[in-house]
């Protein structure tokens, strides 16, 4: 409408972040259009909007606005060490020692998400125990819904065991929005702590998410090593070591020392970067801990109820709908949630939590070519398409469809990681992705019966089964409906 080019959205986000106001907005959207310098980084007053919640239940924390940040997107320079100091106490000494083999007492974030709210099921099966469920609500009885929902949604089941305690907190404010009594009786009650809740945005800066997924993890550790030593394991994502590839580095191993924060480009994989880091320095300190690094988790094998807001169901669509695809070897690095959820219950119970990492990866991930075949295989007319081909036409498509869930992530394939001619979304093409071991994963999960299946045309063909019953996807019709892009 107003003739804005791609690349200057996160100039508009980060600005609407820093000052809702019409009027500082007006002026930005002008130099937006015209090629304008982007105003500096905490001119403004600051805003803390609530942003999207994605797996858990993160909220923003009110930020000044001018923490030392600049990226691409207008903002200063981040000092990654500084971010990922520690800086919190952990005792050394606990009594009596949480039990990791028969939990009584788990605290579980995140269980409102898809991957929380599949842990919980698989915890619910695999422990006797109460599970306390962080949750950001008014009131117990909202946050009991809230939980129940995600049952419902994600697992077509209801919740009605009895040990599941709704524990209503905020991961951004301090003590994790508990009491002081109540995070104390947590402290010396908990056998472990399950962390998987967070804030997922693609487009926000690290400063907007940092309250929810790096304070909220400081004050994780803070509860966990207070009194008691408890277990704390982590569910971290892949894309942390996205930046060795963009950095020219070709392999890493599940003990790779993290690094290369600066070549992330993205404020949410900064932000769960930092929030390892910190459980790294936490595991150094004594505190048991275990990391759980994923990429795709995709629906369980039972139901196949996949969950449709990632950027993957997303991709799905559009390629069904344009009739294309893009010629590059992206993984399709899918895990089925039940097998997921299964593989953590046994490795958190029979591993050493001593900061080892895990990757939770299928031995066999399948390249996006196999699903564009798969697509075809069902009627729908997918051409491979030169990429910068293909992300001119899905940045046509994007300015007439604002609310086709592909369009969200537009900028990942536009902007530009620092110091390279690489866009975000060719980070995680091969062959620049790093390669990545799961020996620890391997060894952990032997004699488990826990198996993470290779994705194979049967695994592809189940989850497009699905998405087309639940009506995301729309049946193949002679000609695609939104014409192809040639």
């Amino acid at each position: 409408m107003f003739g804005i080019d791609v690349t200057r959205i996160r100039f508009l986000t980060r600005s609407l972040l820093r000052d809702a106001t019409l009027r500082v907005f007006a002026a930005d959207t002008l130099a937006a259009r015209t090629g304008g310098p982007a105003r500096a980084a905490g001119t403004a007053r600051a805003q803390g909007p609530a942003g999207s919640d994605g797996d858990g239940d993160g909220s923003n924390r009110d930020g000044d606005g001018s923490d030392g940040y600049r990226d691409a997107g207008g903002e200063a320079a981040v000092d990654w060490a500084a971010e990922a100091r520690l800086d919190t106490p952990v005792r050394q000494s606990w009594s009596p020692a949480p039990s990791r083999a028969e939990p009584a007492e788990i605290l579980l974030t995140g269980a409102t998400g898809f991957c929380g709210a599949h842990l919980l099921d698989a915890l619910l099966h695999t422990t006797d125990a109460r599970i306390h469920c962080l949750v950001r609500a008014p009131d117990e009885e909202h946050a009991q819904e809230r939980l129940r929902a995600a049952q419902q949604r994600f697992l077509h089941q209801d919740l009605a065991d009895r040990r599941v305690v709704p524990l209503v907190g905020d991961l951004a404010e301090p003590l994790l929005g508990l009491t002081q009594q109540r995070f104390e009786h947590l402290a010396n009650t908990l056998d472990a702590i399950h962390h998987l809740g967070g804030q997922v945005n693609f487009i926000y800066p690290y400063h907007q998410l940092r309250g929810a997924n790096v304070d909220g993890t400081r004050e994780i550790v803070r509860l966990a090593g207070h009194s008691r030593g408890i277990p704390v394991h982590y569910l971290s994502t892949l894309a942390v070591v996205a930046g060795f590839g963009a950095a020219g580095i070709g392999e890493v191993t599940e003990r790779t020392p993290l690094a290369h924060a600066d070549r992330l480009a993205v404020g949410y994989v900064e932000s769960k970067w930092v929030a390892e880091q910190l459980l790294h320095q936490a595991a150094e300190a004594g505190l048991p801990v275990t990391v759980l690094r994923t990429n795709d988790v995709t629906g369980d094998l039972r139901t196949g109820v996949m969950n449709t807001g990632t950027e993957m169901c997303a991709l799905i669509k559009y390629m069904a709908e344009s009739g294309s695809c893009p010629a590059v070897r992206l993984p399709l690095d899918f895990v089925p949630a039940d097998r997921f959820s299964r593989a953590i219950c046994h490795i958190v119970t029979h591993a050493p939590a001593i900061g080892e990492v895990y990757h939770l990866t299928s031995p066999g991930p399948a390249d996006l070519p196999e699903l564009a075949e798969r697509l075809r295989a069902r009627g729908y007319p997918v051409d491979e398409v030169p990429y910068e081909q293909w992300v001119q036409g899905l940045v046509r498509f994007a300015a007439g469809h604002p609310t086709h869930p592909m369009t969200p992530f537009v900028p990942l394939f536009v902007d530009r990681v620092p110091g390279t001619e690489l866009s975000i979304s060719e980070m995680y093409f091969r062959p620049t992705f790093p390669r990545f071991d799961r020996a620890n994963t391997e060894q952990a999960l032997a004699g488990s019966g826990v198996v993470l299946p290779a994705v194979d045309g049967g695994l592809l063909d189940f989850y497009l089964d699905r998405l087309t019953a639940e009506g995301f996807l729309s049946p193949p019709l002679g000609t695609s409906p939104l014409g192809a892009v040639r």
